[in-house]
């Protein structure tokens, strides 16, 4: 895929944002951190701890359950929508490419909260998932991607 020297990679997961810029050629990229940004995820007892709740008809003697709230995934999908949001600000403050690649439904989230301007202008969303400490593999794969 071609990254032009100075484009920049936002590389987004459930917790974490690393926004990159492209010091290597067109063709074969070199990623330097350029800034990130991280949520604390607290463990779900700490988040909340009651129990899902219960309903009941006056007309029947049976019960049902409503299903336990994912309060992890909330936190994520709140982190993707602060991530569209910075990403939103690069997009109108700078003028080099940008490439998005982001956990799938991360991407998802990130999609719907992008203003149009911005989706516009990116050169690629890629739907892959990185680690913290991936920069290479990350690299690798922006030089093997087909757009």
């Amino acid at each position: 895929m071609l990254i032009r020297n100075g484009s920049l990679i936002v590389a987004v997961d459930g917790s974490r944002m690393s926004i990159f810029r492209n010091v290597g050629e067109a063709f074969k990229p070199a990623l330097e951190l350029v800034e990130e940004h991280q949520s604390p995820t607290p463990k779900s007892s700490d988040m909340g701890d009651d129990r899902p709740g219960r309903s009941s008809q006056s007309t029947s003697p049976r019960k049902g359950a409503y299903e336990q709230t994912d309060l992890h995934q909330q936190a994520e999908d709140r982190f993707a929508r602060e991530a569209a949001e910075r990403i939103d600000q690069i997009a109108r403050d700078s003028k080099v490419g940008l490439v998005l690649v982001a956990a799938p439904r991360a991407l998802g989230v990130i999609r719907q909260n992008l203003r149009t301007e911005t989706s516009q202008k990116l050169l690629a969303e890629i739907d892959k998932a990185f680690g913290p400490h991936e920069t290479e593999s990350l690299a690798k794969m922006l030089e093997k991607h087909q757009a």
